[in-house]
């Protein structure tokens, strides 16, 4: 129930409550990770996503969708069948991408508390003076060739980042790309916070749905037993998310993901 809620309120994934659990009762990280995308793609990828369609579809930036997910599972695909890292390579990696994401949403915080402050709407990046009519300027005058090359160019960057993710973080941990979409959806194609969360939750889930079938179907790793006993516990805790959500507030939401990330990696490596 925990992980689920927290991992549908939270770009973070439950893989980031499952796997340091595992790893306290020395259950090896690759079984780890089998568990947190089956666990996942049915948590955030399937009960997450209904809810947020019911709770808010708006939020959903389902534009961003496709070059977030296909190449998250072609990478995922290619890291599972040939690990590129071992376990102990695995966990500092995370916990020093952890890191550095905390510390990019703790800025994020900062700049949207001056945003704030200055009248504007909160974002986690900086909003210049008279943005609004810069931009209805800037609309006026620029031409449509040039807003084809910079949807071009910043779906190429969504699209090399969620393979990176895939194939370096989600199949060696299970989790990752929910976190690499957030980043991606706040610093390059500029969502709104709320967006950007509630989209990488799903993208989440949804990247987890091939290395989950490669996993049960080919590898066959995946603790069936374990898998089952939590499917109930998964849709309660993504039952409460968006409620969860709502009542705390973006602001509070993304300081809670501050600390998760903090935590985790703190447990990836001492673990």
């Amino acid at each position: 129930i925990g992980s689920a809620a927290l991992a549908n309120a939270v770009p973070v994934g439950g893989g980031i409550v499952f796997i340091p659990i595992l790893s306290l009762f020395n259950v090896h990280i690759a079984l780890g990770a089998s568990f947190a995308v089956a666990t996942m793609t049915f948590g955030n990828g399937i009960f997450g996503f209904l809810n947020w369609l019911q709770k808010d579809p708006s939020a959903i930036a389902w534009h961003i969708i496709p070059s977030a997910v296909i190449p998250a599972w072609i990478g995922a695909a290619i890291g599972t069948f040939r690990p590129l890292m071992t376990s102990e390579h695995c966990r500092t990696l995370f916990a020093l991408f952890a890191i550095k994401v905390a510390v990019l949403v703790w800025r994020g915080l900062y700049v949207g508390r001056r945003n704030m402050r200055g009248g504007k709407p909160f974002s986690l990046v900086l909003i210049p003076a008279d943005e609004e009519d810069a931009n209805d300027d800037c609309a006026a005058a620029a031409t449509l060739t040039t807003k084809r090359r910079y949807k071009y160019s910043t779906r190429i960057i969504a699209c090399i980042c969620s393979f990176l993710a895939g194939l370096i973080l989600v199949a060696h941990i299970g989790i990752g790309n929910a976190v690499t979409t957030f980043l991606v959806s706040s610093f390059v194609w500029r969502l709104p916070p709320k967006s950007a969360v509630v989209t990488s939750i799903i993208v989440g889930g949804w990247t987890s749905f091939a290395p989950f079938l490669i996993h049960l179907l080919i590898l066959k790793d995946v603790p069936i037993a374990l898998w089952v006993m939590g499917l109930p516990g998964v849709y309660l805790g993504a039952r409460m998310a968006p409620v969860v959500h709502e009542r705390i507030g973006i602001v509070n939401v993304l300081a809670a993901f501050v600390l998760f990330l903090v935590a985790t990696a703190v447990l990836m490596v001492s673990t």
